[in-house]
C-alpha cells in the first residue's frame, strides 16, 4: 500500500538551511557520479573495474571545478587504488562500481531480449549511449535532465566526438514541474514498444509526489518493458538529513540537491514497487553480500577498501523491476 507523504523525513528537512540548485546550474552530484565513475574505470583489475570508460573524458576542468569541496575531485587523477583508501571517496567509487556494472548487464540483457526504447531519467553525464553503441544502435536512446546539466552534458559530447549519435534524443525538462508522460510525448516517445528505463541516482532526491507520479508514469508503458533504479530507505533518508556529518548534508544537500524520498520498509519493497504496477525481479543492497561478490571482489579475492572504516548513514539499494 503506498502511503502519504513521509513526514519524519519532511520534518527533519524543514529544520535544515537548505538551497534549491538554481536552474541555470549543473547538478555537481551527477559530476560527484561520474567522477566516482571515472575513478573505478582505472582499477587496473578488471574483475573490479568500472566500465565507464567515458567518465574521466566527460569532465573536464569546469566540471570538476565544481565538485572542488568534495575530495572525489582530486582522484580522479589519482592512482585508483590510493583513492579508494579514502573513507570519503571509498563509499562512493562503490556504489558507482556496483550500479554501473548492474545497470550495464540489464541494460543489455534487455536490449537482446527486445527492447527499443531507452529512456534514461535524469541522465547526467551517462554515457551508455556513447560508449554501448553497438548493443544500442537498433534502439531509440531518450536521455531527460534540467536544461542547465542537460546543455553540460551536450558541450562536453560535442567536444569528444562532434556530435551525438543519430539515435539520441535529449529531452531537458524538469520532472518536479512537467509530467512525464508530457516529456516523452514531446520526446517522440512510443507507449506501445518495449522500453528499458533508468533511474541511476535520482529518486531520494526528489519529493515522494513526483517519484510516486513518475513510477505510474513508467508503469504504463509496454508489458515486459525493465526499469533499473536505485533508492535509499525512508529511515535511511531520515537520519542522514538530520546528520550534519553525512555526505547527504555535506555535499548533496550544500550542492542544492538534498534528499527528499525514501522507500517505506514496511509492508516492503516488493509490494511498494507491485501497488504501482511493477513486479521484481531483483533486489540488490550496494553493500550487500552479492553485490560484493559479484562486483567488488578483486582477482586475488580482496574487497575494493578492504578493511577502511567508512560512514554512509543511507546506503544504496538498486532493483530490477518489470512492468506487468
Amino acid at each position: 500500500m503506498i502511503r502519504p507523504c513521509a513526514v519524519v523525513v519532511l520534518g527533519a528537512l524543514a529544520l535544515l538551511p537548505l538551497r534549491a540548485l538554481d536552474p541555470a546550474e549543473s547538478s555537481r552530484v551527477s559530476i560527484a557520479a561520474a567522477a566516482a565513475r571515472a575513478v573505478g574505470s582505472h582499477d587496473p583489475d578488471p574483475f573490479t573495474r568500472n566500465p565507464d570508460w567515458l567518465a574521466g573524458p566527460f569532465l573536464s576542468p569546469s566540471e570538476l571545478a565544481l565538485i572542488s569541496s568534495h575530495p572525489i575531485n582530486r582522484a580522479v587523477d589519482q592512482d585508483p587504488r590510493i583513492s579508494v583508501q579514502d573513507p570519503e571517496n571509498l563509499p562512493l567509487i562503490r556504489l558507482n562500481d556496483v550500479r554501473t556494472r548492474f545497470i550495464d548487464d540489464r541494460l543489455q540483457e534487455s536490449l537482446r531480449a527486445g527492447a527499443v526504447q531507452v529512456v534514461i531519467l535524469g541522465a547526467g553525464l551517462d554515457s551508455r549511449a556513447y560508449r554501448l553503441r553497438t548493443p544500442l544502435e537498433k534502439a531509440r536512446v531518450i536521455e531527460i535532465d534540467k536544461p542547465a546539466t542537460q546543455e553540460m552534458k551536450k558541450r562536453r559530447v560535442h567536444d569528444i566526438f562532434g556530435a551525438p549519435p543519430p539515435n539520441v534524443t535529449y529531452a531537458p525538462a524538469d520532472i518536479d514541474r512537467e509530467k512525464l508522460a508530457d516529456i516523452l510525448r514531446k520526446a517522440g516517445f512510443r507507449p506501445s514498444e518495449r522500453t528499458f528505463f533508468i533511474w541511476e541516482g535520482g529518486s531520494m532526491h526528489h519529493a515522494e509526489r513526483v517519484v510516486l507520479e513518475v513510477l505510474r508514469a513508467i508503469a504504463q508503458s509496454a508489458p515486459g518493458s525493465r526499469m533499473v533504479m536505485d533508492f535509499a530507505y525512508e529511515d535511511d533518508v531520515a537520519r542522514a538529513v538530520k546528520d550534519p556529518n553525512s555526505p547527504q548534508r555535506r555535499y548533496d544537500a550544500a550542492w542544492g540537491e538534498p534528499w527528499l524520498f525514501g522507500v517505506p520498509r514496511h509492508p516492503g519493497v516488493e509490494a511498494f514497487f507491485r501497488d504501482l504496477g511493477f513486479e521484481l525481479l531483483e533486489l540488490m543492497p550496494v553493500d550487500g553480500p552479492v553485490a560484493t561478490r559479484r562486483y567488488l571482489t578483486h582477482r586475488d579475492l580482496s574487497i575494493v577498501g578492504q578493511g577502511l572504516d567508512i560512514y554512509d548513514p543511507a546506503l544504496i539499494t538498486v532493483v530490477d523491476l518489470t512492468i506487468r
